[in-house]
C-alpha cells in the first residue's frame, strides 16, 4: 500500500438479522463487523488495541442495494429505538377507537354525562 493509505484490515461479520420484507422483495441484514480477535495496532502507544466491533446494516433488494453502513453501538442503538417507536405508532393507529359508550356503561356512568367528541 501506499504511504497514504493504511494497510487493508482484515474483517469478519456474525449475521445478527437477514429479513426477507413481506411483499417488497427487500432484504435487510444486521451483521457484528470486527476485526479478528478484536485487536489492532495502536499508532498512538505502537501495542495491540481492542476494538469491539460495529453493527453493519444493509439493505437491498431487486438486486442491488439501497443502503449501507456501519453504526457504532450508540448510534445503533438510538436506531433501534427510534425502529421501535415508529413500530409503536403504527400499532397503535391500527386499534380501534375506543368505545365511549360503552367505557361509560362500564364505569357506571350515564351516557349523556360524557364529553362530546
Amino acid at each position: 500500500m501506499t504511504e497514504n493509505q493504511p494497510e487493508a484490515m482484515h474483517l469478519r461479520t456474525r449475521n445478527i438479522l437477514h429479513l426477507h420484507a413481506e411483499g417488497s422483495g427487500t432484504q435487510i441484514e444486521v451483521d457484528h463487523v470486527y476485526a479478528p480477535e478484536g485487536a489492532f495496532d495502536c499508532e498512538e502507544c505502537g501495542g495491540k488495541g481492542h476494538d469491539p466491533g460495529m453493527v453493519g446494516v444493509t439493505m437491498s433488494g431487486d438486486d442491488h442495494m439501497y443502503a449501507s453502513g456501519l453504526l457504532t453501538a450508540e448510534e445503533a442503538l438510538v436506531l433501534a429505538n427510534r425502529l421501535q417507536r415508529a413500530a409503536s405508532l403504527v400499532l397503535e393507529s391500527m386499534e380501534d377507537a375506543p368505545d365511549v359508550e360503552r367505557e361509560a356503561a362500564r364505569f357506571g356512568e350515564p351516557p349523556d354525562t360524557l364529553p362530546e367528541t
